[in-house]
């Protein structure tokens, strides 16, 4: 195992040092064509810009450098590891001149321009060195074999500094030792240079994130309106089907009943237990109904929802709120605070004990809050049971925040803030 380890280790070892010496010596070639191209392109579109025709020639530098960075990246990648994301910007929406001009206003192609420029002289340095440092290497160590062949100099530099002839052949040698065992960290300190000023110009990670996150957060926003919708649609249905279906189907029972024959007690009773049942399948229905979008909410907002909700509740409650709370929101906002008034002021009539509730809806800061506040024993927090443990996820989808604030015998305030831009 110790073998496999150590012979693994000498494949890398020899693989990331011919990486290194390929980035190094090729980088240089195809560096010189692409600051040839972009100072030439970016001259001449410069100089020709107030005709018109320069902002084409600086259309085709930006293409060129982008096509040289694409190839560096690739480079780069292949020599020292994989660079992080680049991203560019997405074609405007519009006609198709409009997006042909789409990376004047682009930073990274930008970016891509001055790379081709300033990365020059690095690849001039890492090539020069490199080539240096294997023929310096190579060369001590073989000098001995060909120095012989050479004229003899009048004055060698090893007379200059008064070494023994003896010794000159060693300190060559020990040179070209001492070159070749550096060989590698050099070479390595060379391209992760030539990696550094690539990752700086030619990529841009927090962009490429802050784009996708713009993305995710457009997709959830797409997701959470069409729920929305679809719940609407869902509310009607029920409204519009079944529901009406059974307040027929109590009416009918209820016609049956009365002309039924007095004296047919079987009947009567089987009428009786069909007519207690489909009254319960309607209160059912129309409580799913108000669960999923009560027509009020749609018809009205969230203000006149709330008002409908405390009406219902068991406990007396006070509604209050601000002209601005009175505006209509997006659905899934206005979905969302209902809900979490209905499930708060549930909640305080299931088990806070208390005699009277206060709930209140305003704006504030391009937020939409909510505060429910009753008198009861207090003691609630996000921890126990489900409801206010799913009402804080429930939120979660359109960025909301629930915080509790219940000490013991001393009431309990939930209190809800969902950002206005959310849904939008």
């Amino acid at each position: 195992m110790p073998q496999t380890t150590s012979r693994r280790n000498r494949t890398d070892f020899r693989r990331r040092l011919g990486r290194d010496l390929a980035y190094n010596l090729s980088a240089l070639f195809t560096g010189i064509i692409a600051f040839t191209l972009a100072v030439s392109l970016f001259s001449l579109g410069i100089s020709t810009v107030i005709i018109y025709l320069g902002v084409f020639i600086l259309l085709g530098a930006l293409y060129t450098a982008t096509f040289f960075a694409d190839a560096e990246r690739r480079i780069a990648a292949w020599a020292t590891g994989q660079l992080p994301p680049t991203y560019y910007r997405r074609p405007t929406a519009g006609s198709a001149m409009l997006r042909m001009f789409d990376p004047l206003r682009d930073g990274q192609r930008w970016k891509d321009l001055i790379h081709a420029v300033v990365s020059f002289p690095v690849r001039v340095l890492a090539f020069s060195v490199t080539i240096s440092w294997i023929a310096t290497a190579l060369g001590g160590i073989t000098q001995w074999m060909w120095e012989r062949y050479l004229p003899e100099p009048s004055v060698g530099l090893s007379d200059i500094l008064g070494i023994d002839p003896g010794y000159r052949v060693w300190i060559q040698v020990g040179l070209g030792l001492a070159f070749l065992i550096t060989l590698p960290p050099v070479s390595r300190g060379l391209a992760l240079l030539q990696r550094s000023l690539a990752v700086g110009l030619l990529t841009n990670e927090r962009q490429a994130m802050r784009e996708e996150t713009d993305r995710l957060a457009t997709s959830r926003s797409s997701v959470i309106a069409a729920e929305a919708d679809t719940l609407r649609k869902i509310e009607r249905d029920i409204h519009d089907g079944p529901q009406q279906r059974m307040v027929r189907m109590n009416m009918d029972l209820e016609a049956a009943k009365r002309r039924l024959d007095p004296q047919d007690a079987a009947t009567k009773e089987l009428l009786d237990s069909a007519l207690e049942q489909s009254r319960g399948a309607l209160a059912e229905l129309r409580a799913l109904s108000r669960s999923i979008a009560p027509p009020v909410l749609v018809d009205r907002g969230l203000v006149s929802a709330l008002d409908a909700a405390a009406a219902r509740s068991p406990i007396p409650v006070i509604v209050e709120a601000t002209d601005q709370a009175h505006s209509r929101f997006a659905a899934a906002i206005e979905q969302a605070a209902y809900f979490a008034g209905v499930e708060s002021l549930t909640n305080a009539a299931k088990h806070s004990g208390a005699a009277a509730c206060r709930l209140r809806l305003d704006v504030a800061e391009d937020h939409l809050v909510l505060q429910v506040h009753d008198d009861g024993v207090g003691g609630a927090h996000l921890g126990k049971g489900t409801g206010l443990a799913g009402l804080a996820d429930r939120l979660a989808g359109v960025d909301g925040t629930l915080t509790v604030d219940s000490p013991e015998n001393a009431g309990t305030v939930v209190s809800v803030s969902i950002p206005l831009r959310t849904g939008g």
